[in-house]
């Protein structure tokens, strides 16, 4: 190979091989399924759904959270405390509570103004998308639950 071959364009896929690349990339996730095409509903939850709630339940409750929020807070420590009201938020979700979910996701929008996200938590602090958010986590992890073995 020429020093210059690494320059060189790849030779493009056809037939089956590139039928099949097109096949993987259009099947939609559980999340995508469930979220009917919302993009901002599906923004929300991409970022804030639990993949392994089992751990993240043993790691600490709401109420737990809640506190070291504060806690971080009234030590000016913004950024740990917009992450402990975002895990709580997370937790609020998972168990389904529309209030506290509205509540931890707008306390983690105000904690960390900076933060580039923040428009997922100003998204979730509203009521009637906490309901629709919660609906749809709930089925979310309905169907990717592991089997107790």
């Amino acid at each position: 190979m020429t020093p210059l071959g690494i320059f060189k364009g790849r030779k493009k896929e056809t037939g089956e091989k590139a039928e099949k690349k097109v096949e993987k990339k259009t099947e939609k996730t559980v999340l995508e399924e469930l979220c009917k095409g919302d993009n901002e509903l599906y923004s929300a939850l991409s970022r804030t759904v639990l993949l392994n709630p089992e751990i993240t339940k043993k790691s600490g409750d709401m109420d737990a959270r809640v506190e070291k929020a504060q806690e971080y807070e009234k030590n000016k420590d913004y950024l740990r405390a917009r992450i402990e009201y975002q895990v709580a938020g997370e937790l609020a979700l998972l168990e389904g509570k529309t209030a506290q979910v509205q509540k931890l996701f707008k306390k983690a929008a105000e904690t960390d103004p900076a933060y580039p996200n923040r428009n997922i938590f100003e998204f979730l602090a509203k009521k009637e998308n906490a309901e629709k958010a919660i609906a749809v986590a709930q089925e979310y992890y309905t169907r990717t639950a592991k089997p107790v073995s």
